[in-house]
């Protein structure tokens, strides 16, 4: 539903602080001790909207509509906090989530989809690239949760492989090709991961099937083929004058931020600043009316949007959005086995596609899919830190 990611993020964030501030009688909560994994991550997870209101208040100008997306990464701090200190069999319910989510993709593209202009499918209120972004991500993780709790049996490890080629078949039929770059840096990730103590053969042969399923959906699939091969015409075209294409329309933005960034490095434009930036961007010749057009939309990379809006302290609160919790993912999936263990996987691969989903789109624009990461990297620290999911450690991590 329209706006139900956002709901749910701000209904779970609300339950979870008033369980947070009941008695622990009532709740059965153990009390919150912080360590120094909880609080980088809620420090982490409140940067964006801290860099929001310094840079704001540097323009003594607030823009309310530019808080209400950063606020989403602050409302998780609670839901994180709390499952930490929950029992283990609420979260198991975390499970069959990813891919009954990927289920849930495709049936929306096959059931209800709206084409939003040249072919491009998505649902009815999210955009064909960041509809297939998630999808592809759900996929993902859908097959990383395997045997995650216990060893699944055949009909569930069938749903979590078919739930991987279900986000697959929703990426291929949103065209979102921007996602699709990060499919063998998560593949390469997730194998170097998992590679502890398996047979050469194995490190040898997986890697080989992996490529030869990705030559085989080129190859054989007409969408992603020309999807990608329209990238080297659009390069073509831009050297040739006509910049007016997808790939063109891209790096005049990214040309046209780099240049603010460059004139307002510290605190950048403000809110909204990039995009009031257009008009006269265009009227100075530096881009091309439609590319304006599509600017005051988005910048189409998130960290040039943080840094042409927010200078250097967006920028380095979007990476900390990142850095940090992937940091934490990857001492969890090298130092933990158990589920604890599986959950850094997860969430490592789950941080660095969101973070390669950025490089052509704002990932970050819309509460949907800020609610969406934010909500995903909570669950999974939860679960990575949690000691009832943790069975055995490979080497002492920081704590």
């Amino acid at each position: 539903m329209h706006g139900g990611a956002s709901a749910l993020s701000i209904a779970a964030a609300v339950i979870s602080l008033v369980a947070l501030m009941a008695p622990t009688s009532w709740t059965g909560l153990p009390p919150i001790h912080w360590g120094r994994n909880e609080v980088r991550l809620c420090v982490a997870l409140a940067s964006p909207l801290a860099a929001v209101l310094v840079s704001s208040l540097a323009h003594w100008r607030i823009v309310p509509s530019t808080l209400d997306s950063p606020s989403r990464f602050l409302a998780a701090v609670s839901l994180m906090l709390v499952l930490c200190r929950s029992s283990t069999r609420s979260l198991i319910w975390a499970d069959l989530s990813f891919a009954l989510g990927a289920f849930a993709s495709l049936g929306i593209m096959l059931l209800v989809p709206r084409d939003w202009g040249h072919g491009r499918l998505g649902s009815p209120f999210l955009n064909p690239i960041h509809f297939g972004d998630i999808a592809l991500a759900l996929g993902v993780l859908s097959v990383l949760s395997l045997n995650w709790w216990k060893k699944d049996s055949l009909p569930v490890r069938i749903l979590k492989i078919v739930g991987l080629f279900a986000g697959l078949a929703t990426s291929l039929l949103s065209g979102a090709r921007g996602g699709w770059i990060a499919v063998p840096i998560v593949v390469a990730l997730s194998l170097y991961v998992r590679s502890h103590g398996k047979s050469r053969m194995w490190k040898v042969l997986t890697p080989l099937a992996v490529a030869g399923i990705l030559a085989s959906v080129y190859v054989f699939s007409p969408t992603a083929r020309g999807r990608i091969d329209v990238i080297s015409s659009d390069l073509k075209q831009y050297s040739l004058g006509n910049k007016d294409t997808s790939v063109g329309v891209r790096l005049q933005l990214y040309e046209a931020a780099l240049t603010l960034i460059r004139e307002h490095p510290v605190v950048g434009l403000g809110g909204d600043g990039f995009r009031d930036a257009m008009n006269s961007l265009a009227e100075a010749g530096a881009l091309t009316p439609l590319a304006a057009q599509f600017g005051k939309g988005e910048t189409h990379n998130q960290l040039l949007a943080y840094l042409a809006n927010y200078g250097v302290v967006g920028g380095l609160a979007l990476l900390a959005i990142y850095v940090v919790p992937g940091m934490f993912f990857w001492r969890c999936a090298n130092a933990l086995t158990g589920p604890a263990g599986r959950a850094g996987l997860m969430g490592l691969t789950f941080v660095v596609a969101f973070s390669i989903f950025g490089f052509t789109v704002e990932t970050f624009d819309l509460k949907a899919t800020v609610a969406f990461y934010s909500t995903v990297v909570a669950i999974l620290a939860a679960i990575s830190s949690h000691n009832g999911a943790s069975s055995t450690r490979r080497s002492n991590p920081a704590q």
